[in-house]
């Protein structure tokens, strides 16, 4: 990813996050593109183990933005608000995965913009979009398993 990728306030909503010990996870195409793979996303989604969690509400607000915790049945959670431009969403699960929980054993940690985020990994990504197989999710595999490919290549001396 470039050197600058996030906003300011999209960057101390990831502080924040981490900073108050939210569980979290960067995952789907983001999270792919953050571990180098090639491809093109619009949005960052966010994975939370406890969506209800309200220290994420205040890594929000700390950044200038809404969070709607979907409470109540009253749709799902989300991150809004000018100085977030609804750039996150929110997933409350990834389709062909485990639980939250379970997927924390694939996490790895990337830099971006001198945060070291936690991401879900490539391979579990890779698993998500061939079991989602959306039309965007096949078109967007043959760069993820060559991303994958040099990645697990043996480094050579």
């Amino acid at each position: 990813m470039p050197d600058s990728t996030l906003s300011s306030a999209e960057q101390e909503l990831l502080r924040g996050l981490i900073e108050r010990g939210v569980r979290f996870m960067v995952v789907g195409m983001s999270a792919a593109l953050m571990q180098g793979a090639r491809g093109a996303t619009e949005d960052i989604d966010l994975w939370f183990e406890d969506p209800g969690d309200p220290r994420i509400a205040d890594a929000v607000r700390a950044a200038g933005g809404i969070w709607i915790s979907g409470a109540f049945g009253i749709g799902p959670p989300r991150i809004g608000g000018d100085a977030l431009s609804e750039r996150f969403d929110v997933v409350d699960s990834m389709t062909g995965l485990g639980r939250f929980a379970d997927e924390l054993a694939h996490v790895r940690h990337e830099m971006v913009d001198g945060i070291r985020v936690p991401v879900l990994s490539l391979r579990r990504v890779v698993v998500s979009k061939r079991a989602a197989d959306r039309p965007k999710d096949r078109v967007a595999l043959p760069s993820l398993l060559d991303a994958l490919a040099v990645l697990d290549e043996p480094e050579r001396g």
